[in-house]
This record gives C-alpha cells, structure tokens and sequence, in this order.
C-alpha cells in the first residue's frame, strides 16, 4: 500500500500554511491604506486584491505541495530515479484549469469581506487610519483563515497528487480510503457526511468513493466529474488515499 505519511503531510501543511500567509500578508501590506476614506475604501480594497492574485497564490500552493509528493508516489509506484517533471506540471496545470476556478472565486470573495468588514469596524470605532492599518496586519486577522485555506487544501493537493501519479504508471491500481480513527473525524449522527466509516473502503482507479451520497475520486476531491462537492465534505478533511496495485494469481503486480 502506498500512502503520504502523517508526519509527511503535517510538513506539507505547514508549508501550505507559510505560503498562504505570506500570500495574505503581501495582499494587505499592498493596500494603499493611506488613500482611503470612509467612501472609498470598499472600491480600492476590490481593485487591488484580485482574483489573479488568488490564482497565483493558488499555482504556487499546488505545485510547491504537490510536486513532491507526486514525485515520491509516481518513485514508489515505477520504482526509479528519474521524475518525469514535465509530465508534473502538466497535469497539475491541467487540474488547477479544471477545478480550482470555484474555490479561488470563493477564498477571493470572503478575503475581502473580512477586510472590508475590519475597515467598517475600525471606522464605527473611530479608529484612525494608520489604527485600522495595524489592525488589518496584526498576525491574529489572518492566521485562522489561512490555516483553514492550507489545511484543506492541503488534502486535496496530497490526494490529487497521489491520484496523478498512479494514473501516470503502468499499473493497475485500486484506491482506499484512510480516514483518522478519532473522536475528531467526521461521522453520523454527529456531522452530515460520514468519514469515519470510510476507512478501509475500496474503489478502482477509475471509480468514486460514494460519500455520504457524494461521488468523490478522493478526499479533498472539490469537483468530481463537474459537480461540486458540499463545503461539509472537504473543509479541514485530514483523511488520505492510498493506492494498491491488483496482484495476478502468481502475486505479480497486473499492468495496464
């Protein structure tokens, strides 16, 4: 069974977690702060923090996360030295295109409500201009959010990752849900969407696991097959896929 290690994917999320931050941190030290006013600010807040600065931060997440990852599974699975990089960000190039787009829209949209949200507040509250600046970058504004962005996009570009990997090798795979065995994972009645009882569950490579009613190639996945997944299903998912190659009568991997 091949799988990213606990200990592998906590240092993956602390990278995840760097890159986000500092992402954030630059976005509001790039505020030209100084020129607002109480009737300006929603616009110059909307005009410097863009959804292109979102995809950018989300290109640099995926593929400083993703690329070692894919590049440890596709070493186990083909058993090489040589990692095939070209191959690397073209699928993930691809994966992003095809389904980071709603996400980005959504870290965007409620990244600057915060802001716009802490400015309103800082004005009902009399604060200066220079207040509600020192405000806006105190570490506290943005930390909770961006251990929740890396977090759960953590698991999605480990999975994805993994995913890839096997798809690109000559073997043929199957997949298994591996979800923490704890009082924190997701079950029913509790949570709407039962994680906790996806342990263990075996799918083809080409199959979905059925979640709760969701059709998921892997944790994390946040668009399967054009249908988004529900917020509930994803957000701070710490569970993983592993990949297990078929074995003939004689023990012998089965290629494709």
């Amino acid at each position: 069974m091949i799988v990213v290690t606990d200990k592998y994917r906590l240092r993956s999320e602390q990278l995840a977690n760097r890159i986000v931050r500092k992402n954030i941190r630059k976005f509001i030290s790039d505020l030209p702060l100084n020129n607002i006013t109480p009737t300006t600010f929603e616009s110059v807040v909307m005009s410097n923090i863009t959804e292109e600065k979102i995809k950018a931060m989300y290109r640099e997440l995926y593929f400083a996360v993703g690329k070692p990852i894919y590049q440890t599974i596709e070493k186990k699975l083909k058993k090489v030295k040589f990692f095939n990089e070209n191959l690397f960000n073209e699928l993930m190039a691809l994966w992003l295109q095809n389904n980071a787009g709603l996400n980005i829209v959504s870290v965007h949209s409620t990244l600057i409500q915060t802001i716009l949200d802490t400015i309103t507040q800082g004005y009902e509250q009399n604060l200066s201009v220079a207040d509600i600046s020192r405000l806006l970058q105190q570490q506290g504004f943005y930390r909770a959010q961006s251990l929740r962005i890396a977090r759960t996009e953590t698991t999605t570009i480990t999975n994805a990752s993994t995913v890839m990997a096997g798809n690109s090798s000559d073997l043929v795979l199957d997949k298994v849900w591996i979800s923490a065995q704890n009082i924190r994972t997701r079950r029913q009645p509790r949570d709407k969407f039962d994680h906790l009882h996806m342990n263990g569950v075996k799918v083809g490579q080409e199959e979905d696991f059925n979640v709760s009613g969701e059709m998921l190639s892997y944790p994390g996945d946040i668009t399967n097959r054009e249908v988004r997944t529900s917020a509930g299903n994803i957000i701070q998912c710490r569970c993983k896929v592993a990949l297990v190659a078929r074995v003939d009568a004689d023990g012998l991997p089965i290629r494709k």
